[in-house]
């Protein structure tokens, strides 16, 4: 990654920094994370221009471009536009002079601008070799070894450069705000200190702070909680009148009360009294309607009052374990460990966000017909016992109903529910009253097995639930699928993620194969999806993802064998087609946009608007694959400026 260049009339003022509000060295371990996850070298500059981080160099910067003055301007420059572009909310971006594009975006808060992010540098598509030839000529570099080195340059599309930074982004925010959480909490108490006794009359203030506020007297009367803080857990001063109920209530776990809240109690005890900084703590609670939330705890003295904080840190702490969850799979796949211990640890994790919660994996049988119990720590072995091998089925309880239908099955009462008239007396013997099921899916959409949440008593999901069901599945997909082996590692190589059809690096390679084995009886179609981002705004990321993949899955029904088809960018798709003429080609393209302008996407009980494409056609004439990309996207272009939803075919005078 080059060096970064910032202009200091860009900053906002603050009366903080972000390294003012986040563990700088914590966050430069996160951003090293997502390097080593992408390939992707990173920055982050703080509004007064240093530099935070950075993460990745690319030998065609490092031994190449930085060491020669006129292209080592052309970085500079290009730095400079990407600033000049810079825009609140949004990802910029730049190609440099020296054929490599560059992202930035802005790291905002309460619209404040903080820090700048950026990426880079990378390609967008396969690089263009002659065009680096000459730059190797032109500055006198070693032309193999420059060209291995643009080699080693990832290629990225800009949607999946805007997802990443996005991620990066959301998870810079969450910090920031915990930080600021404290920044202000630290305000008050220096205010409260202040004003000692006179801390009573802040009640009003107190009760529009964001964070969750209590005081109690020396002898643990419980005499204040503000608003947020029975927002947060459900109990007011009622319910809680003294230390000793809060305490009960709160700290379910005698286990977690025993070793770790008892110890912490009486060191703010021998702080007190002592006058040395009093320790804070990471907790549950468990609210006052069951649930459990992660808080930090931070005490305080004022007078004879002990002040407590609580920030909540729920959303933050799940994603923290789920990334560890993520690191923890990867590196046990890594070092062969059995599918088994894989999926035990994931079990385990996933129970670890919810306490109430048991859970387990089964996997489906070679035959596809029986469900396998394949990790299920906390329910009982009687149980799993039972239902080992169970033949999957409509009405098969949560977990054979799910792997039959391939979708999530709900069951917030067996008791009363008709998938568990045959099999609730086993499930209420083990003392199980809810079950969630969600199908664990390959890539390529086939049912591996289930992930089920089990409760002790009748519960209704969430949106977090589902949200946590949902990454259990995958994250159980992904281990399975990378436990199965290394032609499955190139597969993912050549193979879009989520549409299971190729990439555009494996497309372009294919639909060269076919120029030279039939280049005089080819056309080629591209099309795209109209209004794709209204989509991804209206219903979100994962309803997009479903009509990518209901797109692709229509289109190689509506194809032949031999033609071959690929993603190439976010919602767009070139297909080529061998044995066929511009007339044969614009009938297949016609075909193609009826069918998908006919597709019923029904996505959680809710009806999608229907979809339409908009296509170009073009007729092989001893071009390559580059010129025939460009000259069908022309031609898809001005379907689009015609009012979409049409196949316009480029005639051969038109090129």
């Amino acid at each position: 990654m080059k060096t970064i260049l910032y202009k200091k009339n860009y900053q906002k003022k603050t009366d903080y920094k972000f390294s003012d509000l986040v563990d700088v060295e914590d966050f430069k371990k996160l951003l090293d994370s997502y390097y080593k996850a992408t390939g992707i070298p990173n920055g982050l500059v703080d509004n007064d221009g240093t530099i935070i981080s950075q993460s990745g160099w690319i030998d065609a910067c490092t031994k190449f471009h930085r060491g020669n003055p006129q292209t080592k301007h052309f970085c500079q420059e290009s730095n400079l536009c990407l600033m000049e572009k810079l825009k609140d909310n949004e990802v910029s971006e730049e190609k440099c002079k020296n054929g490599l594009f560059d992202y930035a975006t802005p790291i905002e808060i309460d619209g404040k601008r903080l820090a700048t992010l950026f990426l880079g540098q990378v390609l967008n598509e396969k690089p263009d070799i002659n065009f680096f030839t000459q730059q190797a000529k032109k500055y006198n570099y070693n032309k193999t070894e420059y060209l291995k080195a643009i080699d080693e340059v990832q290629i990225v599309s800009k949607e999946k450069i805007e997802s990443i930074m996005d991620s990066m982004v959301l998870m810079a925010q969450m910090l920031v705000k915990i930080g600021l959480s404290k920044l202000n909490e630290n305000r008050l108490e220096e205010k409260l200190s202040e004003t000692k006794e006179q801390s009573i009359q802040l009640k009003d203030i107190l009760d529009f702070s964001p964070v969750g506020i209590a005081w109690s007297t020396a002898d643990g009367k419980v005499e204040y909680v503000n608003h947020q803080f029975t927002k947060l857990f459900g109990y007011t001063v009622e319910d809680v009148p003294d230390l000793k109920t809060w305490h009960k209530k709160a700290y379910t776990d005698l286990k977690y009360k025993e070793e770790i809240l008892s110890p912490w109690l009486n060191k703010v005890s021998n702080a007190q009294k002592s006058g040395e900084q009093l320790p804070s703590i990471e907790a549950n609670i468990t609210c006052k309607d069951g649930t459990q939330k992660r808080v930090y705890i931070r005490v305080s003295w004022v007078g004879e009052k002990r002040l407590v904080s609580f920030n909540d840190i729920t959303e933050h702490w799940k994603s923290e374990l789920r990334n560890r969850a993520h690191d923890t799979m990867l590196e046990m796949v890594a070092k062969n460990n059995s599918l088994h211990k894989i999926l035990y640890e994931i079990v385990l994790t996933i129970e670890k966000e919810d306490p109430n919660s048991i859970c387990s994996v089964l996997l489906l049988d070679k035959e596809g017909k029986h469900l396998m119990t394949g990790a299920a720590p906390n329910l009982p072995e009687s149980y799993n016992e039972a239902i080992d091998g169970v033949e999957i089925g409509d009405g098969v309880g949560s977990c054979g109903t799910a792997a039959y239908l391939a979708k999530r099955i709900i069951v917030e009462d067996i008791n009363t529910h008709e998938y568990w008239k045959l099999y609730k007396h086993l499930a209420l013997d083990a003392g199980l009253h809810a079950c969630w099921s969600e199908p664990i899916l390959s890539s390529d959409g086939k049912v591996l097995g289930t992930f089920a949440i089990y409760h002790k008593e009748p519960a209704t999901p969430t949106s977090a639930d589902i949200e946590r069901i949902t990454f259990a599945a995958n994250l159980t997909s992904i281990a399975i699928e990378n436990r199965s082996g290394r032609d499955e590692l190139e597969r993912r190589a050549y193979y879009d993620y989520l549409t299971n059809i190729p990439n555009r690096r494996y497309f372009i390679e294919r639909a060269e194969d076919e120029l030279e084995k039939n280049g005089d009886n080819l056309s080629l179609i591209m099309f795209d999806i109209d209004y794709f981002k209204r989509i991804n705004d209206s219903f979100g990321h994962k309803t997009g993802d479903i009509v990518l993949q209901r797109v692709a899955h229509c289109s190689k029904d509506i194809l032949r064998k031999n033609d071959i088809i690929g993603r190439i960018g976010g919602e767009e798709f070139a297909i080529v087609l061998p044995n066929a003429n511009i007339l044969k080609a614009t009938k297949i393209a016609e075909r193609l946009r009826v069918a998908i302008n006919q597709l019923n996407i029904k996505v959680n009980d809710t009806t999608l608007p229907k979809i339409s494409a908009s296509f170009g056609v073009i007729e092989n004439r001893n071009q390559d694959i580059d010129e025939l990309l460009i000259q069908a996207d022309a031609a898809l272009y001005e379907a689009k400026n015609s009012g979409r939803n049409k196949v316009v075919s480029a005639s051969y005078s038109e090129y």
